[in-house]
C-alpha cells in the first residue's frame, strides 16, 4: 500500500493565506477538504483532537473511562482530558456525544455503510440535480472507504437482516457493508504500521477505535488524498 502522507501542522502553514477553512475532520469535514483540495483550493483543516494510532485506542473498560471527557454547561462541571477520544457535552435537556480525534466520528463508529433508501431519494426537497449524480457519488464514497461485506457471520446478523429488509427494502447480503478491511493481504505488524491496513479480527472493538488498523476511517483515505 502506498505510504501515507504525514499529517502535521507545518510552521509555514500558520498564516492566514487560505481559500477555505474546514472545522472538523469527520465524514463531512474530510470529504469537504478532499474535494476542495482536488479543485486546487487551499484548505486549512481544524481538528480539536489528536491523531490516534491503532495501539492508542482503549481496549478495556478502565481505558475507555480514561478516554472520556464530560462537560455540563449548566453546572460548570468539567472532567477528563481535553483531548479525550469520547466527548460528552450536556446542557439543559440536551446531551451531545462526539468523537475527538483526526477522523472524527469515523474513529468510533461501526463503519456500517448503507445505500440511500429509494423513498429518501424521492424526497422533493432534494435538488433535482442530485438525482443525476447520486449513484456516482455513492460509488465514489464506497471506493474511497473500501466498503466490503463482512466475512464473519455474527449471531446478530439475523436481526440486522430483518431490519434491512423492513427499513431499506433490500437484502442484508446486498445492503449492509462496512468500511472495514476483511482481505488478508499480509501478516500484521505489532504494533501496526500507520500505512498498513490490516484484516479485521472480529474483536468487536469498533466503537472504541480499531486496535488492529482494519477500519477505513477518514484519516486513512479522504484526509490523505487531500494532503497529497
Amino acid at each position: 500500500m502506498e505510504k501515507q502522507a504525514e499529517i502535521e501542522l507545518r510552521p509555514e502553514d500558520r498564516g492566514d493565506d487560505y481559500d477555505a477553512i474546514v472545522v472538523g475532520s469527520g465524514y463531512g469535514g474530510s470529504v469537504a477538504a478532499c474535494r476542495m483540495s482536488t479543485a486546487r483550493i487551499r484548505v486549512c483543516l481544524l481538528e480539536k483532537g489528536r491523531r490516534w494510532k491503532a495501539e492508542d485506542f482503549p481496549t478495556d473498560s478502565w481505558k475507555i473511562m480514561s478516554a472520556v471527557r464530560y462537560e455540563n454547561q449548566n453546572l460548570g462541571l468539567r472532567f477528563g482530558p481535553e483531548d479525550a477520544l469520547f466527548q460528552l457535552h450536556e446542557q439543559n435537556d440536551s446531551l451531545a456525544a462526539v468523537a475527538c480525534g483526526l477522523g472524527g466520528g469515523s474513529l468510533i463508529n461501526a463503519g456500517v455503510m448503507l445505500p440511500t433508501p429509494i423513498r429518501a431519494r424521492r424526497n422533493l426537497k432534494w435538488p433535482k440535480e442530485w438525482e443525476r449524480d447520486w449513484d456516482v457519488c455513492e460509488s465514489s464514497a464506497a471506493a474511497m472507504l473500501r466498503i466490503q461485506s463482512s466475512s464473519v457471520k455474527f449471531p446478530i446478523a439475523k436481526v440486522m437482516g430483518e431490519i434491512a429488509e423492513a427499513e431499506f427494502e433490500a437484502n442484508i447480503e446486498s445492503s449492509v457493508k462496512l468500511s472495514v478491511n476483511f482481505d488478508v493481504e499480509e501478516p500484521p505488524s505489532n504494533p501496526p504500521r500507520p500505512e498498513q491496513i490490516n484484516s479485521c479480527f472480529a474483536c468487536g472493538n469498533c466503537l472504541a477505535g480499531c486496535p488492529y488498523n482494519a477500519k477505513n476511517s477518514t484519516d486513512k483515505n479522504y484526509l490523505i488524498s487531500a494532503i497529497q
